[in-house]
């Protein structure tokens, strides 16, 4: 068994990645509009492989504005200190809690560079996720708010350079 992980910036993408990534986005099932184009929102993805495998995948991306607004998490005076968003974090199930995620979000941040960085997580359905954000640095702010995607609740995690 061999794990690798894979960064690919903005400007290196190609219709292999494109494909990967809009695969495992539609396997996980939260993400709405045009997968393809997904990745091209990214200053940077990243895919990790099981061996040949595609396990898991990552990004940092532009930052989902509605996130910070009045109806959502109450924080509209802190949008502007944000441009990029750690998300589209997906694990494959039978790849859960072998620390993929973790691995992704480490790389991710460390090649970001500083900046401040977003994101937003179910925080009562996903505690891992939760707890991968605080490790790196994320806290919780403003106010919860219900997913228009799905039935669950979303918090802002932000992360201060």
């Amino acid at each position: 068994m061999k794990i690798y992980y894979d960064i690919v910036k903005k400007e290196n993408l190609k219709d292999e990645h494109r494909n990967v990534f809009s695969e495992m986005l539609q396997k996980q099932g939260k993400v709405k509009g045009n997968m393809m184009s997904k990745a091209d929102r990214c200053k940077m993805i990243c895919i990790a492989k099981d061996d040949s495998k595609v396990v898991s995948i990552g990004a940092i991306k532009q930052k989902t504005d509605s996130d910070f607004s009045n109806d959502n998490s109450g924080l509209e005076d802190l949008a502007d200190q944000f441009e990029w968003e750690l998300g589209y974090l997906f694990t494959e199930n039978d790849s859960e809690r072998k620390g993929f995620a973790s691995t992704i979000v480490r790389l991710l941040i460390d090649n970001y560079g500083d900046g401040n960085l977003m994101a937003s997580t179910e925080i009562s359905k996903n505690p891992v996720m939760v707890k991968i954000l605080e490790k790196n640095g994320f806290r919780l702010f403003g106010r919860p708010w219900k997913s228009n995607i799905h039935e669950n609740y979303l918090g802002l995690f932000l992360k201060f350079k």
